[in-house]
């Protein structure tokens, strides 16, 4: 059973692309298809936010727009944020989720029961991912993420 998901940013929410604006702005798309999924998955009880190396405004709009338990941006431990986010939350490692999409995400191997990886991902967290999803970053990766959670 998944009680929490952690989501990396860039690369998985995104297509890993940055825009810059012409005042220096850092401008992401993020897929509206992700938001309907988070937003599904957050109402069955289930823990949700995020954990990037990247802090960005675009990000915390995001993340407070759709509502999430937390966001946590420029992280350079990720494995010992998200065991203290698992501490805060009183969930075990076998009952968190994590999907990223590159080398700096295989860090929390240790912290998470289930690992995905978007399709696009480095060939480093592919290697060592429990499953490797047939979305692309920034493509609807959690569409495909809550329709393995439900069994489909």
């Amino acid at each position: 059973m998944i009680r929490l998901i952690i989501s990396d940013c860039d690369g998985v929410l995104t297509d890993g692309k940055l825009y810059y604006g012409a005042e220096g702005e850092v401008l992401k798309v993020f897929n509206v298809k992700d938001g309907t999924a988070i937003k599904a998955l957050m109402a069955e009880g289930i823990k949700f936010g995020i954990v990037s190396g990247r802090g960005s405004a675009a990000l915390a709009s995001r993340a407070e727009e759709l509502g999430l338990d937390f966001c946590q941006m420029n992280i350079s431990d990720k494995a010992q944020a998200v065991a203290a986010i698992r501490a805060q939350y009183g969930v075990e490692v076998e009952e968190t989720l994590f999907v990223g999409d590159d080398t700096n995400d295989c860090a929390v191997r240790s912290e998470c029961g289930h690992l995905y990886a978007v399709n696009d991902a480095a060939t480093e967290l592919v290697n060592i991912c429990d499953v490797q999803l047939k979305t692309a970053g920034g493509a609807g990766v959690f569409k495909e993420v809550l329709a393995r959670i439900h069994g489909h």
